[in-house]
């Protein structure tokens, strides 16, 4: 999954990217460009797993993180395009909005206002989402309207995107369908994405805690696009990262928080894709990886590899819950909870799966 990171100019963009994935920072280069970090997910469970089947590897899953950088400073006003173009391959959004002034740091604009920046940032990617779709719309009318009837149904739901966005609506606020959905997915719509708002408050607000210290129009701003939006001081943050692992327990401590950014955020990103976790086994590498609620063996086969997927003939299923309450998969077997599903079987939290192919 990737996480596209945006924001204006001076925001707390770059100190969000180095909060979440350790990545040191870059000396500026005058140049825009995309930096890309990871960050791992823990998730113990696959611990257990590696450790019952003797694994050599363990792979924890990973979010990446996309950020556009290097602009230069009259470009920090708004998001441009060159900025989105970088990003449109997100699955999520994280917007950074600044909620706190500082003489020291000079906001773009000359003046801070955090509900404007959000206003602004939301009214930038309408835009830009209309300038790509007006582009495409053009063309297939033109298409169209010359005899390709084929395109019907591509030119009908150009024109009610178009629509929805020109009425200051995000494409997620909308009841498109599937079919509109999938048609509009191969130009990447912004406002198609989930997204995340980060508010990122000074070092003396209250710490994080997701909603605390967001005020109650920003969140109803978030609420509106169907984004989620939490703070954090992100310089604080960025100071937690610069603490070496083994102590930074005792800051956080001090703090009186138990979780940083880095893992609310990920939780977050988790819930707002409806991603869920299922595992593969075995003596080489036990695996927890990634998929959508609601999706199915044959499209966790695909996760692990296109051939597993192409020659799938049945998944063995067994819950991590069951293996480790009954200590081993022959005792798993023997209770009747050892399972044979076909491909339209709905994947659940916590699956243990072993793919049956042919090659």
């Amino acid at each position: 999954m990737r996480v596209g990171i945006i924001g204006l100019g001076l925001s707390g963009k770059s100190s969000l990217f180095y909060a979440l994935t350790g990545q040191p920072r870059e000396q500026a280069s005058g140049k825009p460009h995309r930096r890309l970090g990871r960050a791992i997910i823990p998730e113990p469970r696959v611990e257990l797993i590696a450790e019952k089947d003797q694994s050599k590897r363990t792979t924890y899953p990973e979010v990446a993180f996309i950020d556009p950088e290097g602009f230069p400073a009259e470009a920090g006003k708004s998001l441009g395009d060159e900025m989105m173009g970088m990003v449109r391959e997100s699955d999520l959004l994280a917007l950074v909005i600044r909620a706190f002034d500082n003489p020291c740091v000079m906001h773009p604009t000359g003046k801070f206002d955090g509900g404007r920046d959000l206003g602004t940032c939301f009214s930038d990617l309408i835009i830009q989402d209309l300038a790509v779709l007006e582009k495409v719309h053009y063309r297939t009318a033109r298409e169209y309207e010359r005899g390709k009837k084929t395109l019907k149904r591509e030119y009908e739901t150009l024109e009610k995107a178009i629509a929805i966005l020109s009425d200051g609506k995000f494409l997620i606020q909308s009841s498109l369908a599937s079919d509109e959905l999938a048609i509009l997915s191969a130009y990447e719509p912004l406002t198609s994405k989930q997204g995340i708002v980060v508010w990122n408050v000074n070092e003396d607000a209250e710490f994080g805690r997701g909603g605390v210290g967001v005020p109650e129009e920003i969140k109803s701003m978030c609420d509106e696009r169907l984004w989620g939006v939490g703070a954090a001081s992100l310089a604080i943050e960025s100071e937690i990262m610069d603490i070496p692992p083994e102590d930074r327990q005792d800051f956080l401590n001090d703090l009186g928080v138990t979780e940083t950014i880095r893992d609310r955020f990920l939780s977050a990103v988790y819930k707002r894709l409806g991603l869920i976790t299922f595992f593969t086994g075995g003596s080489i590498e036990a695996a927890a990886r990634q998929i959508r609620a609601g999706e199915t063996a044959w499209d966790a086969a695909g996760k692990v590899h296109n051939d597993i997927q192409k020659g799938f003939i049945r998944a063995e299923v067994m819950s991590f819950d069951d293996l480790k309450d009954l200590g081993s998969v022959d005792a798993v077997r023997k209770a009747g909870r050892y399972r044979l599903e076909k491909k339209e079987y709905i994947v659940r939290d916590g699956d243990i799966i072993h793919f049956r192919f042919s090659t």
